[in-house]
């Protein structure tokens, strides 16, 4: 077998693009191949020349072909009996025959050609013109069939993927119903339960100790349901809900940095703000959860003796930064890139805090971000630390029409 020197077809890889077709050329005289192959090259396909009827069965075993250009008249297997064991095949049942022979269109001899299944014969000396003429109609229809069949191919992957996309769309939404209803409802019972025992006065030591570690269990689990509902909505395309109210921006990030001083006596957290007052039109309720989360992950992830600091600040007077900076290791360049995507940690939990994270809280504080219209990125060096800076519009973008809001008169808007 001998290819031509043209490079061998590429791998298709779209209905658009099938490369190009083969075209196996039969002949046991190296001149008569040499010259089909150059009456051929203007094609722009790809001949393959064998000097033998079992060498062109082996080569249509290996590969799919547009004809076969063959002689008829060859030692050992002849171009007739080659083409019975073509058509015996089913692969190759339906494959196009062309004959080449010097023998005069005798009836008896024409039909038993055909019969082998020839679809034409031409006559030596072949007329080169002619030869590609027939030749091209075939390599035509085989590519024609080819972005067919890779366009067919293309519409069950685009199926299949639709289909496994509403299976994990509806699996996602019986997820919210279980998380949001069927975990909830006993967790509240229990939660209540703990904090009544809590509040008698005479409750033994022994049994106060066990409802208070009862009590921070369920906290604990409602705040894994809450971070698990908020991910299952940006997930399915929804995004998270915010309303955005009139509000100061500066009075709620002194709430949040207050409380983390009460969670953590022993750590430094400074909170500096260039105004007294940053008003604005936003979810609070929100944004307490995004500010929270980038004190407590910078908490985490920073030496024990060294400060915390968030910053707030105006950019011209339509948008407020808030930034959130810590000291100690750099985040390494690879984990930056996908830290916010869910279940993602930024030091491949190396404290027992952060093993105890499911990785959503980055991935969730910025999809409420981009729900009030805004952006959080972060930067991370040895030399300065590392910095999560939100930057937040002070108007809302444009609301969706006829959106309702189940806490109030604003709509909600969505991530």
């Amino acid at each position: 077998m001998r290819p031509s020197s043209s490079p061998p077809n590429p791998p298709p890889d779209t209905a658009s693009h099938v490369g190009r077709a083969r075209i196996l050329v039969v002949d046991d005289v190296p001149a008569n191949l040499t010259a089909m192959e150059a009456t051929l090259e203007p094609l722009g396909q790809q001949v393959v020349s064998v000097q033998s009827g079992a060498e062109a069965l082996k080569a249509l075993l290996l590969d799919d072909y547009a004809c076969v250009v063959m002689d008829v008249q060859m030692p050992g297997l002849d171009g007739l009996e080659t083409a019975r064991l073509i058509r015996a095949r089913e692969r190759t049942r339906h494959l196009p025959i062309l004959f080449i022979t010097a023998i005069s269109r005798e009836a008896t001899y024409v039909t038993r050609g055909y019969a082998q299944g020839a679809v034409d014969y031409l006559l030596k000396p072949v007329d080169p013109d002619i030869l590609r003429a027939k030749v091209s109609v075939f390599v035509e229809l085989y590519l024609r069939g080819e972005r067919l069949r890779l366009q067919d191919v293309e519409l069950a992957e685009r199926r299949h993927a639709a289909e496994a996309q509403a299976r994990a769309t509806e699996l996602e939404r019986q997820l919210v119903g279980i998380v949001g209803h069927d975990i909830r409802t006993p967790l509240s019972a229990i939660l209540a339960t703990a904090q009544s025992q809590l509040a008698l006065a005479a409750l033994p030591g022994a049994q106060r100790k066990a409802f208070e570690r009862v009590l921070r269990g369920g906290e604990r689990i409602h705040h894994i349901v809450d971070l698990l509902l908020d991910f299952t909505r940006a997930s399915l395309g929804a995004g998270i809900p915010v309303s955005p109210r009139e509000g100061d921006l500066n009075e709620l990030c002194r709430k949040v940095v207050d409380e983390l001083r009460t969670v953590h006596p022993q750590r430094v957290i400074q909170g500096e703000f260039s105004r007294d007052s940053l008003p604005g039109v936003w979810d609070l309720d929100r944004l307490g959860q995004v500010v929270a989360n980038l004190l407590d992950n910078a908490l985490k992830y920073s030496p024990p003796d060294s400060p915390v600091r968030l910053t707030t600040r105006v950019s011209g007077s339509e948008l407020a930064i808030v930034e959130v900076h810590n000291a100690g290791a750099p985040i390494p360049a690879h984990l930056q890139a996908r830290l916010f995507e869910p279940f993602r940690r930024g030091d491949e939990a190396t404290t027992t805090s952060a093993r105890e994270g499911l990785g959503l809280g980055l991935y969730i504080a910025r999809s409420i971000v981009r729900a009030h219209g805004g952006s959080l990125r972060v930067t991370s060096s040895a030399t300065d630390g590392t910095s999560f800076v939100v930057c937040l519009p002070r108007q809302p973008p444009e609301r969706t029409a006829g959106a309702g809001d189940s806490r109030g008169s604003a709509p909600p808007l969505h991530a």
